[in-house]
């Protein structure tokens, strides 16, 4: 029997769930790991009400498995075959464009999620219908599966301070460390027409924001996030993924050390310029969620106090503020101990 699940057959009835939920897949070239990833959502406590494959032109056997599975699968599956390469970020947002559910999961081509996952998250959104977004936490496998002993969770520094921070304010974690990652994530259909089409060449110096970190933020400044302290996904680690983690040996010894050390890594170009990069998403977000009708007194607020902290990081770096402004805004509870690591951003901003 597969490690992952009980028999299939012993599956919670779909009838007990109010809600549809749709799996969303992007596939390319992913033939290697895509079976253990397909026979985890097969072994599913709950099953969804649809799975939607978006395969990125591929010139692997991803596709053949594709099909093959969605003829054996027991819920529908939808495979889509793009007729050119478009690359990650605009396969899931075909996938997500498709997607009839009220909850959608994201899904990669070379994980594997555990039995549980779609059954606990799903029930962890409809506690909290007021949140747009839910996320859990992570194993992290190796190239053949075998667990490298420590969270995803752990290798972001998302302890349990930041936790309980979470609750309070989404956004200013969300911008202090990337910490959701696509795969372990749920969002609600109501935030798709803001987050749609993801946003392309918003800041001229920088690349597009990923996928996940752009969605992540646009639901953290409109709703409260769900955090599910679970580790539901077997993350895989392997050399051709394409995100991964940066710095993951240094990040497995000493997670909270090595994210601060990062932060005098960049030079004071570099630290204005994605500061800008982030002004810049904040604003699009704004616009985004009016337009969406998904914005508030409390969203136009938390974006605000989010664009005057990147707007003074920017001063202290360009040495434009006076060093007793910059020390009150290291104090202020909505400066650098809200919306970044801290004392190390602050002095990396300082000092270089």
């Amino acid at each position: 029997m597969p490690s992952w699940g009980l028999n299939p057959v012993h599956r919670h009835p779909r009838a007990r769930y109010a809600e549809r939920v749709s799996i969303v897949m992007a596939t390319f070239n992913g033939a290697r790991y895509l079976s253990d990833q397909l026979e985890s959502l097969r072994w599913q406590s709950r099953w969804p009400d649809e799975l939607i494959i978006v395969d990125d032109s591929s010139g692997d056997d991803t596709v053949a498995m594709a099909r093959a599975f969605a003829r054996t699968a027991p819920f529908p599956v939808d495979v889509i075959v793009q007729s050119g390469h478009r690359g990650t970020c605009q396969t899931f947002e075909e996938g997500l464009r498709r997607a009839s559910g009220d909850i959608i999961l994201i899904c990669d081509q070379d994980d594997i999620w555990r039995s549980e996952k779609v059954a606990v998250m799903t029930e962890r959104m409809a506690e909290r219908p007021d949140a747009l977004l839910a996320f859990s936490d992570a194993v992290l496998v190796n190239s053949e599966g075998e667990r490298m002993s420590r969270s995803r969770w752990r290798v972001s520094g998302f302890g349990p301070r930041q936790q309980a921070a979470m609750a309070q304010d989404p956004l200013g974690q969300l911008i202090a460390r990337q910490v959701v990652s696509g795969c372990t994530a749920a969002i609600r259909s109501e935030l798709i027409p803001a987050i749609l089409p993801f946003p392309a060449e918003v800041h001229p110096a920088l690349g597009d924001m990923m996928y996940d970190r752009w969605f992540s933020l646009v639901a953290a400044a409109a709703a409260p996030v769900v955090t599910i302290n679970e580790r539901l996904v077997e993350y895989r680690i392997h050399p051709k993924q394409q995100i991964g983690i940066p710095a993951l040996p240094l990040r497995r010894l000493a997670p909270q050390t090595t994210l601060r050390a990062g932060q005098f890594l960049a030079n004071r170009p570099e630290r204005i310029g994605r500061s800008q990069y982030h002004r810049a998403h904040l604003e699009e977000i704004a616009k985004r969620l009016t337009a969406a009708d998904l914005d508030s007194g409390e969203s136009g607020l938390r974006i605000r106090m989010a664009t005057e902290h990147l707007m003074t990081r920017e001063h202290v770096a360009s040495e434009t503020l006076p060093t007793e402004v910059a020390g009150r805004h290291y104090l202020d509870d909505d400066g650098y101990r809200r919306f970044a690591l801290g004392l190390s951003t602050a002095l990396a901003d300082w000092l270089r």
